[in-house]
């Protein structure tokens, strides 16, 4: 999916200890018009470093790697560079992983099974501020979150929240369980893409949450979808 002529180039730092992995990436890079690979980290200490130098603006970031691991090195990363994305691109959905990078401050989580059209337009989400979780990532995040049925206790102030998400924001919701991009969702939905943006900033000021993320985890909590 190229760019629009209009936008930079977008800057990428391959963090990966499998050196087959990075030069198949770099590789597919190459021939994705508005992409380029700035750099190559074979650890966690190298892309903080590298990230320092080349200042990219979105860190593919395996996580079991020596040295520093991928959770360590985003939290660093995410704290000396706030706009720099940090997108967990990983073979496991370990549960410590997950929330060890989503605590560290990623941007998104990925399994390495992602197609590579998807992985592209996950980056053009978080670039633009969006977060994401794979679908998979996405219900394991929401069972962890999920309380027990004998512990379930809706307030008034829950019921209401309840009562004034619409049944159009209740549909956005799930899709944005289920890890769809804004595109995505236009196009299911048969929205222009201006007016799903606008009912997801609705959805997040209603609920009182600062992203995707925790929109979908409060959604699946609260029994919203």
């Amino acid at each position: 999916m190229p760019l629009n002529d209009e936008q930079k180039t977008v800057r990428i730092l391959l963090a990966d200890d499998h050196a087959l992995m990075r030069l198949s990436m770099k590789g597919q890079f190459t021939l994705e018009p508005g992409f380029t690979v700035v750099g190559e980290a074979s650890d966690g200490a190298e892309a903080i470093e590298l990230t320092t130098q080349f200042e990219p603006d979105v860190v593919l970031m395996d996580i079991d790697m020596p040295v520093i691991d991928g959770i360590t090195a985003t939290q660093c990363i995410k704290s000396e560079r706030v706009t720099t994305r940090v997108l967990a691109l990983s073979a496991f959905d370990n549960d410590t992983q997950v929330t060890g990078m989503l605590a560290a401050g990623a941007d998104g989580y990925c399994l390495k099974t992602i197609e590579w059209e998807q992985l592209v337009a996950v980056i053009q989400l978080i670039l633009q501020g969006g977060a994401y979780l794979d679908p998979q990532i996405a219900q394991k995040v929401a069972r962890m979150l999920k309380p027990s049925v004998e512990n379930t206790e809706v307030s008034e102030s829950e019921s209401l929240q309840q009562a004034i998400v619409s049944n159009r924001e209740r549909e956005i919701l799930k899709l944005i369980a289920k890890g769809n991009s804004n595109q995505e969702i236009a196009n299911q939905l048969h929205l222009s893409l201006g007016t799903v943006k606008s009912y997801v900033r609705m959805v997040l000021n209603k609920l009182s949450v600062d992203d995707r993320v925790q929109a979908a985890a409060y959604a699946v909590r609260e029994g919203l979808i």
